[in-house]
């Protein structure tokens, strides 16, 4: 190890590259973000309030929660074709829907989980000053269970961004698809994967700093810190 020849001189030629594999980094975390997000919370609100569909969905959600995100991306790349469902889907989405529904069963656990937690008590209030059940969800409910879910939430969204590495493998030119080809084209490993580590470490340190101040925030807003 310490008479290897780091030449990271090598790589520079591919800057532009590496650029356009993080834009697609970007671009796919925001889009399973978002994605996932809108999927989860509504499915979270109706398994908090509707017991048929917990019933029946229940059971989907387990199931998405145990399969690694690898496997789903996989299924996906050959199950959004043109001969299983009549249409062929770029891998660009592919990973987003695939993935997205991964994050989207822990999201809706986490909301359902959030909405049930609420004191009674408060929904009780509520509801003695007329407000309808509607209106006990948006004012009364929400404001909790928000404050309740941003910090796991938070840390999800961290964790979608690592998992976009997965694309990869269904040749979405993501970071490291780019740092794989440049690896064919150099034989520099070591020094692209110090590359691609400095650029997942960019993108993630200052969310989990954002992370922490919400975190602190919230528990300060609530009386659990000073």
């Amino acid at each position: 190890m310490f008479s290897y020849d780091w030449n990271f001189g090598r790589i520079t030629a591919y800057f532009d590259a590496f650029q356009s594999g993080l834009v697609f980094t970007v671009a796919l975390s925001i889009a399973t973000i978002a994605f996932s997000t809108a999927l989860g919370v509504t499915w979270g609100v109706g398994l908090a309030r509707s017991a048929p569909l917990r019933t029946f969905t229940t059971p989907i959600l387990d199931v998405l929660r145990s399969l690694p995100p690898l496997v789903l991306v996989l299924f996906g790349y050959y199950f959004y074709t043109r001969d299983v469902i009549g249409v062929s889907m770029p891998a660009f989405w592919t990973f987003v829907f695939s993935v997205g529904f991964n994050i989207a069963a822990f999201i809706a656990d986490l909301t359902r989980a959030a909405i049930l937690n609420t004191p009674r008590d408060f929904v009780e209030v509520g509801k003695a000053i007329g407000l309808s059940d509607r209106q006990v969800l948006r004012k009364v409910v929400a404001p909790i269970a928000i404050r309740e879910l941003l910090p796991p939430l938070s840390y999800l969204y961290i964790e979608t961004i690592k998992l976009t590495s997965l694309a990869s493998v269904i040749s979405v030119r993501e970071t490291v698809y780019v740092a794989q080809s440049v690896i064919v084209e150099t034989s520099r490993s070591l020094e692209v994967w110090i590359v691609v580590a400095a650029i997942y470490l960019v993108l993630i340190f200052p969310a989990t700093f954002v992370v922490r101040a919400l975190e602190w925030r919230l528990k300060r807003s609530a009386g659990l810190v000073k």
